[in-house]
């Protein structure tokens, strides 16, 4: 049970870290999101019946954030913060 268990996590694991071509999320907010987005569907589904209305959206809020987390591409962040083609990134480096 165990061995089934650590064979579902990492694969789970390998489809997160896995690049595509259109990634524009880190893979560490890409892990946020997958265990923020499993959390909200969680809550959303255990209050289905005493709360329905706002079951719904945390179901629809949570699944976005899974979505965002496995495919490593989130569409809002790519409206707001657009990368320009041929932009190069400089970094900072300080000796101490």
């Amino acid at each position: 049970m165990r061995d089934n268990v650590n064979k579902v996590l990492d694969s789970v694991v390998d489809v997160i870290v896995q690049s595509t071509e259109k990634v524009n999320i880190g893979t560490s907010e890409r892990i946020v999101s997958v265990a923020t987005g499993s959390f909200i569907i969680w809550k959303g589904m255990k209050d289905i019946f005493s709360k329905p209305a706002n079951s719904i959206w945390e179901v629809a809020l949570g699944s976005a954030l899974l979505y965002r987390g496995v495919t490593g591409y989130c569409r809002v962040k790519d409206e707001f913060l657009p990368k320009r083609e041929g932009e190069t990134t400089t970094y900072l480096i300080e000796a101490m």
